[in-house]
């Protein structure tokens, strides 16, 4: 079954596994992100929400479930989440666009998160 959302495709089925396996190798690669700044930490937690967005593994449950990631990587390095600043329709909406190849209104909602 194909997945897509207001128009937009995600990743078809038949790639999850693969494209999965290269996007966490490239994280694991980079560390997990831990020694970086909290600027450079959002912004390279900016291109890997994205990409997990795109591979869209669940049919519902992804925002959650990439906030609940979220929350332990940056936790893990370094960069705990303030949550009390998040407003879930922002992040909904900068999630969209950053499908769409606008990345800047996530990277602003995480600088504020972990800064």
């Amino acid at each position: 079954m194909r997945i897509a959302k207001g128009g937009n495709t995600f990743c078809y089925p038949e790639n999850i596994d693969r494209e999965m396996r290269r996007l966490f190798a490239a994280l694991a690669d980079r560390k997990y992100f831990q020694g970086l700044g909290a600027d450079d930490f959002a912004a390279e937690a900016t291109h890997f929400l994205t990409d997990l967005n795109a591979i869209h593994p669940f049919r519902e449950g992804n925002g959650r479930t990439q906030l609940s990631f979220l929350m332990l990587l940056a936790d893990q390095a370094g960069h705990p989440l303030q949550l009390e600043r998040l407003d879930p329709k922002e992040i909904l909406d900068a999630i969209i666009k950053s499908f769409g190849g606008n990345e800047a209104p996530l990277l602003a909602v995480l600088k504020r998160l972990v800064g």
